[in-house]
């Protein structure tokens, strides 16, 4: 291997060789001022000043006097020591059935790897289990068969800064007068809904609401983007709760949408609120949410040709995720247990 003192090729953080060691002895003991070496080799000062601490043992003269004295072949033996204690052993042979199972969960059942972790760890049946991140890791390193294409939000993150712009007319309460314990989602029966539309020609879009305290999500199919349908929708929701409408449906936030805008006539018992224009981050809930339909319907789907048993297929999926918020219980078994409170 030959060096060249006038190389201006950077080096890729590689460690040092065997056989680069063996030159920093040689020109140690030739006196080789050490910012030369270090040139020569292609590394910061600082990297062969740690190395030759690495390599150095302390000698005797005859006098008895001390020195130290690099030598290549301690450095190498300190630096495979240290190599082995640098990392972790994979704990992929001592968890494989539970690595199995949240395999199964990403690819089948569309889960991300925290959520399917948490939700099999409920089960206790495993005797070696491994974190998320470590899932990741191995997702990252080309270990499981899961890939990095297979990870829906991991693809699809953007950093996004928002504003918010005021040339749109607000259509009635601000959120800005929403109570805290609504904000900080401490009560019962609180709600945000939206709109997804599929294809430009289609007529039929997907109304969404949500409860803001257990996440508990409905779906259903409307005749259009328009606020006579999004009522008859919403009004079909509240049916299903009969004589506790305004008690489920204590509050309602939306945007400011030309669809949502006679929601505080049409349902005088429910307190409707709207949020800022082009604020969408303020019902992060139900944005949420609809970025997991998205999963099962693309943009561009016509809904027209969508049936009812697919929707309600999605909103099964959503209603029966694990939640991490919950101590991965399902948004379906938190909703279940405040209206058995409500029922009594």
């Amino acid at each position: 291997m030959t060096y060249n003192k006038y190389t201006t090729t950077k080096r890729k953080f590689k460690h040092l060789t065997y056989e680069e060691r063996k030159l920093i002895e040689r020109w140690l003991n030739e006196k080789m001022p050490k910012t030369q070496i270090a040139k020569l080799l292609g590394i910061h000062r600082s990297a062969l000043y740690n190395e030759i601490k690495r390599g150095s043992v302390v000698q005797k003269r005859t006098d008895l006097t001390t020195y130290t004295k690099y030598f290549a072949d301690v450095g190498q033996r300190v630096y495979e020591e240290n190599r082995k204690r640098c990392r972790k052993s994979y704990k992929l042979s001592e968890a494989v059935e539970f690595i199995e199972d949240v395999e199964k969960e990403i690819l089948e059942n569309k889960l991300s790897p925290e959520t399917a972790c948490g939700k099999l760890k409920r089960n206790k049946k495993y005797s070696s289990v491994v974190s998320y991140k470590t899932i990741y890791n191995y997702i990252d390193s080309d270990l499981l068969k899961v890939k990095n294409i297979d990870l829906l939000l991991k693809v699809k993150i953007k950093t996004k800064k928002y504003r918010v712009r005021k040339n749109k007319r607000m259509l009635g309460d601000s959120i800005e007068n929403r109570p805290t314990k609504i904000n900080e989602r401490a009560e019962f029966g609180h709600w945000e809904i939206d709109t997804i539309v599929g294809i430009v020609n289609s007529k039929s879009v997907l109304l969404t609401s949500d409860e803001r305290m257990t996440r508990k999500r409905f779906i259903i199919k409307i005749a259009g983007k328009t606020a006579s349908a999004v009522n008859s929708g919403l009004s079909e929701i509240m049916s299903r709760f009969k004589g506790s409408e305004n008690v489920v449906f204590k509050s309602i936030t939306s945007d400011n949408g030309s669809e949502f805008s006679t929601l505080t006539g049409a349902f005088s018992g429910t307190h409707i609120y709207y949020a800022h224009p082009y604020s969408s981050f303020e019902r992060e809930t139900n944005e949420k949410q609809n970025s997991l339909v998205r999963r099962f319907f693309k943009k561009g789907t016509d809904f027209d040709k969508i049936g009812d048993e697919a929707i309600k297929r999605t909103e099964k999926w959503i209603n029966c995720l694990p939640r991490k918020a919950f101590g991965y219980i399902t948004s379906e078994e938190m909703f279940a247990k405040e209206i058995k409170e409500i029922c009594h």
